[in-house]
């Protein structure tokens, strides 16, 4: 039976020491007192995924200060249970329970800035698998750290679901102004494929 379960504080500090340091490289994670302290501002949602009351899976989100967008800031299975359908199941489970009113941007590497073939291959399928657990493609982009990602959506409700490229443009350039500040512009810089403003932030 499984079933999901928002994380108190201690249960993400167990997250984090158990799983997400080696789940992701040291450049990757986000420091723990951090993203303690958003969540104890109520701007971090953080969930797991529980297969009688074994971790299988987690998922952290930033939120916006309005709750109106979140950006997914972790999602992983634990690594012998992959490939079994289990994250589809999560993340499907996630989609309408998320705290986001209109919805939730995920950051995608682009398969376009791949220094190989076989990591074109790992990006291409990380992507296809949030596209086929309910996300959309935007126009929007990031340029986060030297790093060059595809900017995903997953709306929340309908009205959301309607937004153009250029709403939800503006949406992302918010979302990114609001987390990195006056390093927005530098060290991360949000940009439009095809908007009526192609320049980075």
């Amino acid at each position: 039976m499984n079933y999901m379960k928002r994380l108190e504080p201690d249960e993400l500090r167990a997250v984090y020491k158990k799983h997400i340091r080696e789940d992701f490289p040291r450049g990757e994670r986000r420091p723990l007192f951090a993203m303690e302290r958003m969540q104890k501002a109520g701007r971090y949602d953080c969930y797991g995924y529980y297969q009688e009351d074994s971790l299988v899976a987690y998922a952290c989100y930033i939120l916006t200060q309005s709750s109106s967008y979140a950006l997914l800031d972790y999602f992983a299975v634990v690594p012998e249970l992959r490939g079994h359908g289990i994250g589809s199941r999560f993340l499907r489970d996630l989609n309408g329970t998320v705290s986001a009113k209109c919805g939730v941007f995920i950051e995608a590497e682009s398969p376009d800035s791949a220094k190989t073939e076989e990591e074109r291959q790992i990006r291409e399928r990380r992507i296809r698998f949030y596209l086929s657990n309910g996300a959309g493609r935007t126009t929007s982009r990031c340029l986060l750290f030297g790093v060059d990602y595809n900017i995903l959506f997953i709306a929340t409700n309908d009205t959301a679901d309607k937004k153009d490229a250029e709403q939800l443009h503006h949406a992302v350039e918010a979302l990114y102004r609001e987390l990195y500040g006056r390093a927005c512009g530098k060290l991360c810089r949000p940009y439009c494929e095809r908007c009526a403003d192609h320049t980075p932030v």
